[in-house]
């Protein structure tokens, strides 16, 4: 980028915001108004659904989870103006930037270089969601081998362990078999 960006951009960032609760930023079928920049802990993608053997309740099935130094946003929704098909969650004692985006058109608008970078932004982001997806369709054992390299073992010290075992299609306690039975260690864990 030229580097007038960086004087562009600092005034459309928000200071850093600590969420003191598990908020939700996204529900489905709306759109996306803001981009987060995750500085501490993460944000987590996920969709409702309802098993087959229990037809009165929803379940939340974690489908993404950002880290920090990644810019998290509905891709889709975000750059069109579209209805998002996913809901976003931001984990409590997590810190934030966030980036509007009329503050994203405003900057394409100055600077058309904010648009290519935006679409590479989002090519990395389908990547990575490739990436992602791969762990789904593993076996929970598979995927929770899968998941530990594609993220790094330390996310275990800030990600609800829930959340892990609905990422990789089991339940936390099955979680806690595979962890136990593949000797993964606690050293990590989320206390």
């Amino acid at each position: 980028m030229p580097p007038q960006f960086a004087d562009l951009l600092k005034p459309h960032l928000s200071k850093e915001i600590t969420y003191h609760q598990d908020t939700q930023v996204l529900k489905a079928d709306s759109v996306t108004e803001v981009a987060y920049w995750p500085v501490r802990d993460y944000i987590r993608s996920y969709t409702l659904v309802q098993p087959e053997a229990d037809r009165e309740y929803y379940q939340q099935k974690t489908i993404d989870i950002s880290l920090p130094g990644k810019v998290s946003f509905a891709a889709n929704s975000f750059m069109n103006n579209t209805e998002a098909d996913f809901n976003m969650e931001i984990a409590k004692g997590s810190v934030m930037i966030e980036f509007k985006r009329d503050s994203f058109v405003e900057l394409g608008q100055v600077m058309p270089e904010v648009n290519q970078l935006a679409l590479k932004i989002v090519s990395t982001g389908e990547k990575d969601w490739h990436k992602k997806m791969g762990i789904c369709r593993n076996l929970a054992h598979d995927g929770y081998k899968t998941f530990l390299d594609l993220f790094n073992a330390e996310v275990e010290s800030f990600i609800y362990k829930k959340h892990i075992a609905s990422y990789i299609g089991t339940t936390p306690e099955n979680l806690s078999r595979i962890r136990k039975a593949g000797g993964f260690g606690d050293e990590y864990l989320r206390k």
